[in-house]
């Protein structure tokens, strides 16, 4: 798979907070492999269930995020797709999240999917299902970039088909497969409501602008680059909030004038229309 604006595709650049998902989830892996599954099968302490949420005096709420990270260890297609989706789709998502938002998409995302997916559980008489696997999380990213970036070319079985299309394909078929759920009785294989409550997510999470921490996803050579492009953050976002600040005020002053005339403005007014005057002309 490989994705493109243009009329040439590329594999993308792996970004810092993708490269470590996708770091822990294998090491999870080939940990519950060693271990012949004992982290994801039964009642194991990385699966979620309903129940396995209160063992252990409030540490079975770790499930939320452990879970996330483990995978079926009987074969390899089920963390292969999700590792490919992960690569792909969230190295879009973070340039525009940043490393913090990333982290934050993943494992909110999971967390809301495993939500629905134990209510819709619930609703079809089923309270003790488990689930494990990033698919959540993936498709919270899947929409995030779909939203993104719709017209970007994705190669599915040598054919190139636009991102929003594939998303909404994918979404469509996770309805379907939810509602044959519904007819046909609760199934154990594939969590359909974890996804499109993974994809909800990533959905909303875009179109309301959430976890954009205006954090590059290039690495830092030093501590030292690091504590700058932080400080340069700080200044950024400081100088945005004290010019909004001063719009606002401005167009205060300048509906006053309207509303009462010149001379009732205060001395202070008269300065800062006179500095916004000032910084026009200089424009």
């Amino acid at each position: 798979m490989s994705y493109a604006e243009g009329p040439s595709f590329a594999f993308p650049e792996l970004t810092p907070a993708i490269k470590r998902l996708l770091l822990v989830n294998a090491a999870v892996f080939l940990l519950n492999a060693l271990l012949g599954g004992e982290l994801s099968q039964g009642s194991a302490w990385f699966a979620f269930s309903w129940p396995g949420l209160w063992e252990g005096y409030g540490l079975g709420l770790l499930r939320f995020v452990s879970y996330q990270f483990t995978h079926d260890w009987n074969g390899i297609g089920h963390i292969f797709w999700n590792m490919v989706s992960l690569y792909f789709f969230g190295t879009m998502a973070e340039r525009s999240l940043g490393y913090r938002g990333t982290y934050a998409l993943y494992l909110l995302g999971g967390i809301v999917a495993a939500v629905v997916h134990l209510g819709v559980a619930a609703l079809q008489g089923a309270t003790d299902v488990h689930l494990v696997g990033a698919s959540g999380a993936c498709y919270a990213f899947l929409l995030y970039a779909a939203c993104m970036a719709p017209r970007v070319r994705v190669i599915v079985v040598f054919v190139p088909v636009p991102l929003g299309l594939l998303a909404g394909f994918l979404v469509f078929a996770g309805v379907y497969a939810q509602y044959i759920e519904f007819r046909t009785g609760y199934p154990d294989h594939v969590a359909n409501s974890a996804h499109l409550g993974g994809a909800l997510f990533g959905f909303l999470a875009y179109r309301l602008g959430w976890f954009r921490d205006y954090t590059p996803y290039v690495y830092q050579s030093s501590l030292l680059g690091g504590l700058r492009q932080r400080l340069r953050g700080w200044l950024h976002r400081r100088r945005a909030h004290h010019a909004a600040a001063e719009q606002q005020e401005l167009d205060r002053i300048l509906q006053k004038i309207q509303q009462q005339g010149m001379p009732s403005l205060s001395s202070g007014e008269r300065r800062m229309l006179a500095r916004a005057s000032e910084r026009a002309k200089r424009k």
